[in-house]
């Protein structure tokens, strides 16, 4: 037969189950503050992430723009360089067509004036 506990060996006993008590207790707040704490970074981590989304969007937004407005700086510039080497084909023409005019008004008034030279001894 088992003899029974004595007072000691019961007070012993209520003793550590008081403290399992408290020691579970302390766990279980500690778990509790934990799981509050992953909580608070869950709903963190996801405003993070919405924010990120936004931030790509906002970028590849940027870098249609971007794209848009190089490819309309180019045709521009396309534009601006056909007119103006049209201009400048133009302007060389011109300038060569007076040459020409020059050129032969020149020899005109040199013939023009061998002639009176000629007949004015």
């Amino acid at each position: 037969m088992d003899p029974k506990p004595s007072t000691a060996d019961l007070l012993e006993a209520w003793r550590d189950a008081t403290r399992a008590a408290q020691l579970a207790e302390r766990l279980a707040e500690i778990a509790s503050d934990t799981a509050r704490q992953s909580d608070k970074n869950a709903l963190a981590s996801e405003q993070i992430a919405t924010m990120a989304e936004r931030a790509s969007r906002a970028a590849e937004r940027a870098a249609n723009q971007a794209r848009e407005v190089a490819t309309q700086a180019r045709a521009l510039a396309e534009q601006n360089r056909s007119a103006s080497l049209k201009e400048a084909d133009d302007a060389a023409s011109l300038a060569k067509e007076s040459e020409q005019q020059a050129a032969e008004a020149y020899h005109s008034a040199e013939r023009a004036a061998r002639e009176r030279h000629g007949q004015n001894p």
